[in-house]
């Protein structure tokens, strides 16, 4: 901050415009992680993907992709999800089913091996972004 002189009358409004340039800042750097960090969970979902070569082949991976929503408050929200016909494929990926010709598949916790992570390291970003200012 540089060395103005502000009237008392005036520090109210001095404080509050700092605080906004503070708070785009902020919010700008937590976009980037976000999206960094989306970025990073939909490649390696994509990697770790079970797939069967028979039936669908790597289409299922092809499917998993995300969105970006915004908020009100300015920071853009991400979400992962894995685009139709593929999407309800997934609950019995990760949580296991039982297969036509006997016998149960046991489930692939791909996901959640994925958000943990890339869950850790999007949290260390956020804490230096704050820090940073």
């Amino acid at each position: 901050m540089s060395n103005v002189i502000i009237d008392p009358d005036q520090l109210s409004s001095a404080i509050a415009e700092q605080l906004g340039l503070y708070q785009k800042n902020i919010e700008q750097k937590i976009n980037k992680c976000g999206a960094e960090s989306m970025k990073e969970l939909v490649r390696i979902t994509q990697d770790t993907a079970p797939f069967n070569a028979k039936h669908h082949g790597r289409h299922y991976v092809s499917c998993i992709a995300s969105r970006k929503e915004n908020s009100r408050l300015g920071i853009t929200t991400y979400t992962w999800y894995v685009k139709a016909p593929c999407h309800r494929l997934t609950h019995l990926l990760v949580h296991g089913h039982p297969m036509p010709n006997g016998g149960h598949y046991a489930g692939d916790p791909f996901l959640k091996n994925a958000c943990d992570k890339v869950l850790p390291e999007y949290e260390k970003k956020i804490i230096e972004a704050v820090q940073d200012g």
